[in-house]
């Protein structure tokens, strides 16, 4: 018999929806133009784009519902404008289908992303930045339960020591290092060898820039090729960019540990996810 299909997930489901609008050629060029400029009214856009006033309406309509236009103010005064963070999702959903395929061939030594960012391995040379951004996380408390502050030495010799099977990962912007991420050992013991723990740091003034989803999406691709059969990570309940960024890739809610840690006198809450690579 012939095997159900399997339901989308919700990064595919959202990516779908996006291709699916862009795939008019006016909303394309609607997204072309705001892309050139901060934004712009119905009517700059409908004399821009030589478009009557409906039919522009229903194109940003299906741009809105994709989640790539936003829009501000009312009536005429209302202005429409990209949204990065969805723009950086696609790039990095595709990319990291990209990452699948290449898999078949090696590793990359980069991947390049279209909005300029690029995820690849890392190396000594990027221990300074490693730190520097793990240290905003731990001065933050919203990310991890360590306290102790890291050196650039420190993170140096924890680079040299991983084997293949845990590789970091950083993504660089112009030159410099925005994030970092991980696949960590989560049991010596062989029968949790298909099975990885996974971290996920962005440096401070750069979160909310689709970074993490970046990084998520290659750390995935990574997992996949390397041949592991599900990925964990435990996180802060409290930190909620932190909690829609792992839902957005699917992971679900094992379980709570409550006052699992003591940061700052106060007892803090542990959360533990999971996420089955089909």
């Amino acid at each position: 018999m012939k095997a159900p299909p399997t339901p989308a997930s919700a990064a595919e489901a959202r990516a779908l929806k996006m291709v699916r609008a862009l795939g008019n050629p006016a909303r394309f060029r609607i997204v072309e133009l705001l892309a050139d400029r901060k934004d712009g009214t119905a009517a700059v856009l409908a004399d821009a784009l030589d478009l009557a006033q409906s039919s522009l309406f229903d194109h940003l309509t299906a741009l809105r519902a994709s989640g790539i236009v936003q829009a501000s103010g009312d009536g005429p005064n209302r202005y429409y404008c990209l949204d990065p963070g969805a723009l950086d999702f696609l790039s990095a959903y595709l990319g990291g289908l990209s990452e699948r395929a290449r898999s078949w061939l090696g590793f990359p030594e980069a991947t390049a992303q279209e909005n300029g960012m690029e995820i690849r391995d890392a190396t000594t040379e990027d221990a300074a930045a490693i730190a520097y951004i793990y240290n905003q996380g731990i001065e933050d408390r919203v990310a991890t339960l360590e306290t102790m502050q890291r050196t650039p030495e420190e993170r140096a010799a924890w680079l040299s020591a991983r084997g293949p099977r845990h590789p970091v990962l950083v993504a660089q912007e112009a030159g410099e290092v925005v994030g970092w991420a991980s696949l960590n050992q989560f049991n010596p013991r062989p029968a949790y060898d298909h099975v990885v723990d996974l971290s996920v740091y962005v440096a401070r003034e750069k979160r909310g820039r689709g970074i993490g989803d970046a990084l998520m999406t290659a750390l995935d691709a990574r997992a996949r090729a390397l041949g592991y059969h599900k990925l964990v990570l435990t996180a802060f309940p409290t930190n909620a960019p932190g909690m829609r960024l792992y839902e957005r890739h699917n992971f679900r809610t094992v379980g709570i540990y409550r006052e699992q840690g003591l940061l700052d006198d106060r007892w803090v809450d542990t959360i533990v996810m999971e996420k089955i690579l089909a």
